[in-house]
């Protein structure tokens, strides 16, 4: 049957398929009560055509823009997060908007609430950006991923003190006395958690945590911090096992302690978070927890698209991995 020329739309698809246009509105939209074998030739016609639907016209009739926007601040793992948010919301059709907020460039945030999003998933949420959220006249369904409880919506995140609670004991289990820990970036509520869990582990056996040694992320920061902790050793502070907050401190870590002698893991034992995937590929390999960023992502990005379509959504912790123990703590 012939369709007239130029970009297909909705009528060109009904026509060569044989059915009608309202036929073809519940194939795209996913609806049921359609037979599978119209919805294939529907589908096939699709193909054939090359049919997109206009998204301006959908958001006319639903009264949705079919987009999900999405606030991050650079944070321990943001990157696999987001790639599972990524994969929830194009698995549902829909777009996703990012924009990485800027302590020092609030027009960020401006940028993405200028567009007409559907939901909003605030990811590492600074307390400013929570504020300006919430003050919002007309605010969409919003998920907090790996930020606090707020009002503004249910939290979404790993069992990040859990991680560190299980690491912290698994080094004492080696014998150590005590563990050392280098903190993650200041701010973060995800760090905050992996400090909460290393500090709860200690305590349940009885130990004073040391002092920890500021940290952040990424290997620099992880090689300052080790000198720092080369230098309290050489003070005569015993030092002998040390979580750091996330596995790309670990590598400057090793750097730093090597250099200085201290070597891992005859002489220190140094365990990370994060299971990245470069960790088994350090010398020694490192000792970590997997906290499922990924499936944090997805899980969030689910619980928005249901909160879209009006079913309520509630505080999610996803659970970590037991420690993938290598090398790097080694034998005590």
């Amino acid at each position: 049957m012939p369709v007239r020329s130029g970009t297909p739309g909705m009528v060109d698809v009904a026509r060569l398929a044989g059915v009608s246009h309202q036929t073809v509105s519940r194939v795209v939209n996913g609806h049921p009560g359609v037979r599978p074998e119209t919805a294939a030739r529907v589908r096939a016609a699709i193909t054939s055509l090359g049919y997109r639907r206009n998204a301006t016209a959908r958001a006319l009739v639903t009264h949705r823009s079919g987009l999900i926007g999405a606030f991050t601040t650079p944070d321990i793992d943001t990157d696999r997060l987001l790639s599972g948010v990524e994969a929830a919301v194009r698995a549902a059709g829909r777009t996703l908007l990012i924009t990485v907020v800027d302590p020092d460039d609030p027009t960020g945030v401006d940028r993405l609430l200028d567009r007409v999003v559907d939901g909003h998933l605030a990811v590492a949420p600074t307390t400013s950006l929570l504020a300006t959220l919430g003050a919002l006249p007309a605010r969409p369904p919003t998920v907090i991923v790996e930020g606090p409880s707020h009002p503004l919506g249910p939290s979404v995140g790993a069992d990040h003190r859990g991680a560190a609670r299980a690491l912290t004991h698994h080094l004492l289990d080696r014998g150590h006395r005590t563990v050392h820990h280098v903190t993650g970036p200041p701010g973060s509520h995800i760090a905050a958690e992996r400090a909460a869990g290393w500090r709860a582990a200690l305590a349940e056996a009885g130990i004073d945590a040391p002092e920890p040694v500021p940290g952040g992320t990424g290997p620099d920061t992880g090689h300052a911090a080790g000198r720092a902790l080369a230098d309290r050793h050489r003070a005569g502070e015993p030092i002998t096992a040390v979580l750091a907050a996330d596995d790309t401190l670990a590598a400057g870590l090793f750097h730093a302690l090597a250099d200085a002698g201290l070597h891992v893991p005859d002489r220190i034992a140094v365990a990370g978070i994060g299971d990245r995937p470069e960790s088994t590929h350090l010398a020694p390999a490192l000792t970590t927890v997997d906290t499922g960023p990924r499936a944090v992502g997805e899980r969030a990005a689910r619980i928005l698209l249901d909160m879209v379509e009006g079913r309520e959504g509630t505080d999610t912790t996803v659970p970590a991995t037991a420690p993938r123990t290598r090398a790097s703590t080694g034998h005590w």
